[in-house]
């Protein structure tokens, strides 16, 4: 039996769409391309997955590597300075068993317990004879800890007084290997009298190459070229026991030369591991061995982390091809099922759709007609039913359908219906108001014109429409209000506050009252939003402007300018300046009584106080904008003082602001006209001889002459101009360097500049630094960068990654105002710090206090066992210099020495360096060729400042 065809529905004048394209496609093409993109979907997943996978295993092996290759850098610093201050230990004690040295007896073994103490990694001093034999120890335990027979056979060996030996470890506890590290005692003949040996501590080593194991499966060792480990972590008695032949990593890293190997590789144990290995630089100890650092981790382990994310990456691609596949077949099913409805009802639709159509077509309006002669108005059932009636009740007299007219529009339309019966080519139309059968009003817009005319020319008959235009109208109501009105609150907004804010200075000026202003300002109401939803906070605005309007006057305006920001108008609140602040006063306190009461939301309790700032008006001349600003200047003192206050406004403040922005005009200008110099102040030896200065920062003003840092470094930074300042700085000290490079007598000098924490925590400083010195042609190794305590505070691995990457290149760095703030030593020994700077306080109260000579002597003896040098700051007196020369101190500076001046003005040369202390005042020479006469007296206003506040 034939089936019936389907009657299509006829799309003539209908657009087609591309998705009506689309559907319009044959089925069996339409699945296919539909499969086709699910495949190509799926294809570009699995190329994107696996690209992702790759990548993340590339990354995860170098991240490792770099950090093991950082590692054993700081593994290599921590051994090199321990080995150098037992050398120093040893040297010292080899001095006291000289044949001429004063000290013999007790004095020598009180050094030998002195310099043990001073070592942490130090487990014993002993002195030997050429026979191994102890002849004096730390505690005097003589042979009790001498019993490794093979170093005592080779004391005798050791004839060169310049080498350091180091013995093989020796098990004199089961699971303890003691290292010894001697000097030889030689005669003048050149005989051997023995040697003074310093046994390791081995616990110490042990944190050291511990600390620097970052995840369980790793180890690491120190090995001497022999191949023998005389170190590894962790604890392998065994391995360190064994005289097998040398690990092939070692022996590959030897054969290769360089001081740092990677590789990748199966270990004796048959594990495949990832080995970082470093060669000891420690020429300058003069070690009789070749040391090795290595760190190793399972390459297994490393791996394991890309491998569970290839995995789990896969499993998520295959439930999203098996899930797309699945979606896609269930929706081309329903899709048929749906085209198989819509073709049987298709007819119907198009039928409903012209008669729609139709309707769209017509328009929502009612149609009136008005007999002149008899003055009697019909309307139809849509005009009847825009006011509640059927039709036929409203065939009304003229009189009574006035009498539903809005008394306020009467006059109006009466106006528009006499314009157009009197004046042919004028329209009638006309906007009015008309009772409802409810008793409410409706908004009718009424257009119309004349039909019929007597013989004389007049009106018989007029027809028209009818439109209820009340959306429209309490539409265009809203939109009125909200241009003046705040959406949340309903209260003024800032245009409306404004408009009225104009009127009250009017009036004031010309009556002669008082206003006032209140700036009001939420406290800390951005954290209540963040945790509490802004739901919450939008509530809380609303209880607060009701509070606000609750304690003001009907005539006061309260507004709200924008977020938690509200103002409050008083006007004419006093006829004098005195009875204005009085009453504002009062006011403001009620304001903080209402809104620091307990605000009750969602079952909470919450607090909200604010802050205010008040300004007066009514005397003189006052602008809105001055007024809002003097109000918000004000609320910010409030905060300032504590919040939840209020302030008056003091012309005081708009001085200090004026002068800031002044300042920062100025500071801009100097940068742009070459206005900064840079003084330079000597550094000396412990005898007096210079051996660099620091770089400080002065401003030669056009008007105010020489200013000092301390005036416009933090405006600087407000300004964000201290990234500008810092880096001129540092190209004027590196440009200082390469003309001192050209001078025997100044070739030797370093430059020591501040660095600001700001300046150091951007991104590139370090980059930036590079470019600097390559840029100049310094040497790297003159320029010394200062660093304040309070930098080391903060993300102290991006402090570590700079301060290793600058060290690489040859820059050093000094701690400065070392004691004055925090500092751990842990940071101490993980950074590369090269100098500490004493504070010029404990200098300056040294031969006062104790307190402040104990810190000195600390702080010294402390640097000398990092192996850091140390500065003194603030010498002004040579009781001073001496007392710092006799605990050590290798460096001073201060006024003993020299002011900071222009590097012209600086004098050089090998003689110790003391400053003139009659003469107060110094003529010096600038950069530009400008003579300044520089004030040297002790209260001179230009303060030689090290803080990071010079920007440098």
């Amino acid at each position: 039996m034939d089936r019936p065809k389907r009657v299509r529905p006829s799309t003539k004048g209908i657009k087609m769409m591309p998705m009506d394209l689309l559907q319009r496609l044959p089925r069996p093409r339409r699945s296919s391309a539909e499969w086709l993109v699910l495949a190509g979907v799926l294809i570009m997943s699995a190329l994107m997955v696996s690209y992702f996978i790759w990548n993340e295993r590339r990354l995860l092996i170098a991240s490792d590597i770099e950090r093991m290759r950082m590692q054993t850098m700081i593994i290599d610093e921590n051994l090199r300075h321990q080995f150098e201050g037992v050398r120093n230990a040893l040297d010292s004690a080899r001095r006291v068993f000289h044949p001429n040295a004063d000290c013999t007896g007790n004095c020598r073994q009180v050094l030998l317990q002195s310099l043990k103490r001073a070592m942490p990694g130090v487990r014993a001093m002993v002195a030997v004879d050429k026979r191994g034999r102890i002849r004096l120890s730390d505690d005097d335990l003589r042979d009790a800890r001498l019993d490794d027979h093979q170093f005592t056979s080779k004391v005798v060996q050791m004839r060169s007084p310049d080498t350091l030996y180091l013995s093989q470890p020796y098990e004199n506890t089961p699971g303890v290997f003691n290292i010894k590290l001697s000097l030889a005692l030689v005669a003048e003949d050149g005989a051997n009298e023995g040697a003074v040996s310093a046994i390791l501590n081995p616990e110490y080593f042990d944190a050291v190459m511990r600390s620097a194991l970052y995840a369980p499966d790793m180890n690491s060792a120190i090995t001497e070229n022999s191949g023998r480990r005389i170190l590894y972590v962790p604890a392998d008695p065994a391995a360190m026991r064994a005289r097998s032949a040398p690990d092939p990593f070692f022996v590959r890293h030897l054969h290769s030369g360089r001081v740092l190997t990677v590789e990748q590789g199966q270990a004796a144990s048959g594990e495949q591991r990832l080995v970082v290995q470093r060669t000891m630089q420690l020429q300058s100890l003069g070690l009789d061995k070749t040391l090795v650092i290595s760190l190793s981790r399972s390459q297994a382990s490393i791996e394991a982390g890309w491998h569970s994310l290839a995995w789990s990456s896969g499993l998520a691609w295959l439930l999203t091809g098996v899930f797309g596949a699945v979606g896609l077949a269930l929706a081309q099913r329903r899709r048929l099922a749906l085209e198989e409805i819509a073709a049987a009802r298709e007819n119907e639709r198009v039928a409903a759709a012209e008669r729609v159509e139709l309707a769209l077509n017509g328009a929502n309006l009612g149609l009136w007609e008005w007999q002149l002669a008899s003055d009697l108005r019909t309307i139809d059932a849509r005009a009847a039913a825009m006011l509640g009636y059927v039709p036929g009740e409203l065939a009304l007299a003229s009189g009574e359908w006035r009498l539903l007219v809005h008394p306020d529009d009467s006059e109006a339309l009466e106006r528009a219906l006499a314009q157009h019966l009197g004046d042919r080519s004028r329209p009638y139309e006309a906007e009015y108001r008309m009772r409802h059968r409810n008793g409410h009003w409706v908004w009718l817009q009424s257009r119309g014109k004349v039909v019929d005319r007597a013989r004389d020319g007049s009106a018989t008959r007029m027809v028209g429409t009818l439109m209820d235009i009340s959306a429209r109208k309490l539409a265009e109501a809203e939109i009125a209000h909200l241009a003046f009105y705040d959406g949340l609150t309903n209260l003024p907004n800032r245009r409306l506050l404004l408009d009225r804010l104009a009127h009250a200075i009017a009036r004031s000026e010309r009556g002669g009252c008082h206003g006032a202003v209140l700036f009001v300002d939420l406290d800390n109401f951005k954290q209540l939003n963040d945790t509490m939803g802004h739901d919450v906070g939008d509530r809380l605005l609303e209880m607060v402007s009701f509070r606000l309007q609750q304690v003001m006057r009907d005539s006061d305006t309260v507004a709200r300018l924008g977020g938690d920001e509200f103002v409050i108008l008083l006007d004419d609140v006093g006829g004098s300046a005195a009875q204005a602040g009085a009453h504002a006063e009062i006011v403001a306190s009620k304001v903080l009584q209402a809104l620091g009461l307990p605000y009750p939301l969602d079952g909470h309790e919450l607090r909200s106080t604010p802050s205010i700032g008040v300004v007066l008006f009514g005397e003189g001349h006052h602008t809105i904008n001055d007024l809002l600003r003097q109000a918000d200047m004000a609320m910010y003192e409030a905060k300032a003082a504590g919040r939840n206050t209020f302030r008056f406004f003091d012309p005081a403040m708009q001085a200090a602001l004026d002068a800031s922005a002044s300042l920062e005009t100025d500071l801009r200008a100097a940068l742009a006209q070459r206005e900064l110099l840079l003084y330079y102040q000597p550094v000396v030896d412990a005898d007096g001889c210079m051996t660099g200065a620091e770089a400080l920062l002065r401003w030669q003003h056009p008007r105010r002459g020489l200013v000092a840092p301390g005036e416009f470094i933090a405006q600087a930074e407000k300004a964000g101009l201290i990234g500008e300042i810092g880096d001129w700085v540092l190209e004027t000290a590196c440009q200082q360097l390469v003309a001192w490079s050209g001078d025997a007598a100044t070739c030797h000098l370093t430059v020591a500049v501040n660095v600001s924490a700001r300046q150091f925590r951007q991104p590139a400083f370090a980059e930036r630094v590079l470019q600097i010195i390559a840029r100049s042609g310094a040497n790297a190794h003159l320029l010394k960068l200062e660093l304040t305590e309070s930098m080391l505070l903060a993300d102290v691995e991006d402090v570590i990654g700079k301060m290793s990457l600058l060290k690489s290149r040859g820059v050093s760095f000094s701690l400065d105002d070392f004691g004055t703030g925090y500092s751990s030593l842990s940071y101490l020994k993980r950074l590369p710090i090269d100098q500490l700077k004493i504070d010029r306080s404990f200098v300056h109260d040294m031969l006062h206090t104790p307190h402040a000579s104990t810190i000195v002597r600390s702080i010294v003896t402390l640097a000398h066992s990092m192996g850091l040098q140390v500065v003194a700051e603030g010498v002004e007196s040579r009781e001073q210099w001496d007392s710092l020369r006799q605990i050590g101190c290798g460096g001073l500076q201060g006024y003993l020495f020299g002011r900071a001046v222009p590097p012209q003005a600086l004098l050089f040369g090998h003689q110790p360096l003391v400053a003139a202390t009659q003469n107060h005042h110094l003529d010096l020479v600038d950069g530009h060729g400008n003579t300044h006469t520089v004030n040297a007296a002790p209260d001179s206003a230009i303060v030689e400042t090290s803080t990071e506040e010079t920007a440098t």
